[in-house]
């Protein structure tokens, strides 16, 4: 037998480890978009990169939705929505229906549509790196040993 450390996941309730794994792969079939569309001089590398940093800011803040906390019946670190949670989550949907109007005022075409996919991607790889940020700094305060992947 091998005294195996437990992974962050086996503290995590289901449904927040599933929604970090749709955001992880939606994030990933984004980038392969961008990427194609760069290789393909259609947008630049710099407008890739400024939507991408454009989308993790408004990721870090869009995590905040979720209030991380440790539920003691389940011994799991759960994810819900307080009011301030709401308020982010109405803003989040109102930015997120009117960017490409905003937009596209400046910017046409495939340059849009790309500089779209980079700021939803950034978005995703914040909310991910942020959520993931808080349920470490739960199993530590717990003084839960996990396993980091290196």
């Amino acid at each position: 037998m091998t005294n195996k450390e437990p992974s962050p996941a086996e503290y995590v309730d289901k449904r927040l480890v599933k929604r970090l794994r749709i955001y992880l792969t939606m994030m990933i079939i984004m980038l392969a978009v961008i990427a194609y569309e760069i290789l393909n001089d259609s947008v630049s590398i710099a407008w890739a990169l400024g939507g991408i940093l454009i989308g993790v800011g408004v990721g870090t803040l869009v995590s905040r939705m979720y209030r991380l906390s440790w539920d003691e019946k389940t011994n799991h670190v759960i994810g819900r929505i307080d009011w301030i949670g709401a308020i982010i989550l109405i803003c989040y949907l109102i930015f997120t229906f009117t960017r490409t109007s905003y937009l596209s005022q400046y910017i046409q075409g495939t340059l849009l549509s790309a500089l779209i996919l980079s700021i939803t991607a950034g978005t995703m790889l914040g909310r991910v790196i942020t959520t993931d940020h808080g349920i470490k700094k739960i199993l530590r305060a717990l003084n839960i040993q996990i396993h980091e992947d290196p």
